[in-house]
């Protein structure tokens, strides 16, 4: 009997080292065949179960992780921020005439809900509104973010402020062929637009922004065909927010003369009414969308919460350093700088990643990752949507993924690629994580 229970573990070992092997060949023929240099792209691949290493190539090189990074930070933010977190902006009365809104940083704070806030305010007593800003610090974007990405829909600013996903939504219209077009603002945005597009015959726009001239002016210059819509980040969070509660309160005829005021509420203030939006949103719009605004804003939330002040960039850091160390994850060879990943001032190698992925194997958090056919995963990889869930990441010269993927075997391995490379277009990028993820699927 001990002699068969030998032979087969001999056997198993065998065919292991096996599909090791014809894993290696398939890996470096797919990556030879894709022209992307071999020095470009780092890859480890470990069983979850033992966290034997089956494949790597340059997996100790630091890279820029792109959205991957999001995997690393979601964990220890919503263990800090708990399952049952709510996103609240509140309302108080202070006074007999006085009411305080205190802003909870809600990336999913809609005008709507501004709107059903103000209804709770008596018009005829009313004289002056505070505003309780004091949850997370005013800085409202992250280190090293680029400055040139000041149009980028997916990089808008954030902090207390949050509204409306502080995106405004513009649509170019045709009008008379050589005449001006039309541009509807259907959220009334203070932001102003200098139009200098003409109807013609293809749409052919380019929208900039000149911040040493004025941060609140777009200009539009080119001409347009057919209608086109664009989604331009709010630079004046503030502004934008005052505007539509001043909206919200002369819509009910309450006009003040007093400005808005700057204060924290006070115990003697009374709750009148609350917005809520629940944390399991915020973590698949993560998970499946990438959502950068929503996880940067989730991090200041977490860390203020966890070292009980006001939430900052540096405390959402902070706090992945502390779950590495309360979990003898050795974090000192990366360097993370946001929750996101959109600096490249954030550093990663691919063995860091699977092995803090193989400590985190039964986090509740991987059930939400996006299997093919889900978020950023909707056309890719779909035949393997039941064995399959991963983080992607995508910036300039940047493609990544990592996650976990259950082989035609039956066994379990976490994964990352990272290809770093500024020549081979995005889709060529992507397709090669393609194949290397199917040939670990039928291979291993």
């Amino acid at each position: 009997m001990k002699k068969i229970l030998t032979l087969i573990i001999f056997m198993f070992i065998l065919t292991m080292s096996a599909n090791a092997k014809s894993l290696h060949r398939s890996f470096d023929t797919l990556i030879r065949e894709s022209d992307i240099s071999k020095n470009n792209i780092a890859i480890s691949v470990k069983n979850v179960d033992t966290g034997k290493v089956v494949y790597s190539q340059n997996e100790h090189v630091l890279m820029h992780p792109a959205s991957v990074q999001k995997l690393l930070t979601i964990i220890p933010i919503t263990e800090a921020l708990g399952d049952d977190y709510t996103f609240k902006t509140e309302l108080y009365q202070r006074g007999n005439n006085g009411y305080v809104l205190k802003l909870g940083a809600d990336p999913y704070l809609e005008t709507s809900d501004l709107e059903n806030l103000v209804k709770k305010i008596n018009a005829d007593k009313v004289k002056q509104i505070y505003i309780d800003n004091t949850l997370i610090e005013r800085k409202d974007w992250g280190e090293g973010w680029q400055w040139d990405d000041d149009l980028n829909r997916y990089m808008p600013r954030f902090n207390s402020y949050n509204l409306d996903g502080n995106i405004t939504k513009i649509t170019i219209m045709p009008t008379d062929p050589g005449k001006q077009a039309y541009i509807i603002n259907p959220q009334k945005s203070p932001i102003l637009f200098y139009n200098n597009v003409n109807t013609g015959t293809q749409n052919n726009i380019k929208v900039s922004r000149d911040n040493i001239i004025s941060a609140n002016t777009v200009r539009l210059d080119g001409t347009v065909s057919t209608p086109v819509i664009y989604f331009i980040p709010n630079n004046n969070l503030r502004m934008y927010f005052s505007k539509k509660l001043t909206d919200s309160l002369e819509e009910r005829s309450i006009y003040l003369k007093a400005q808005y005021v700057d204060s924290a509420v006070q115990p003697t203030d009374k709750p009148v009414a609350v917005v809520e939006h629940s944390i399991s949103k915020a973590v698949d719009d993560v998970l499946l969308n990438s959502n950068n605004m929503v996880i940067e804003t989730m991090a200041k939330l977490a860390g203020g919460k966890y070292y009980n002040k006001q939430g900052t960039d540096e405390d959402g850091i902070r706090l992945f350093n502390e779950y590495c160390r309360k979990h003898g994850i050795d974090n000192s060879r990366v360097r993370v700088v946001d929750a996101s990943g959109v600096s490249k001032n954030n550093i990663a190698d691919t063995d860091f990643i699977t092995e803090f992925l193989i400590k985190n194997k039964d986090n509740k958090i991987i059930e939400k990752m996006a299997t093919p056919g889900q978020g950023t995963l909707s056309t890719r990889l779909i035949p393997l949507k039941e064995n399959l869930r991963v983080k992607t990441g995508t910036l300039s010269d940047i493609s990544s993924i990592a996650g976990y993927i259950t082989a035609k075997s039956g066994r379990r391995y976490a994964f990352c690629i990272i290809i770093n490379e500024p020549v081979t277009q995005e889709s060529d990028k992507k397709s090669l994580e393609n194949y290397l993820i199917r040939e670990m699927y039928y291979s291993l």
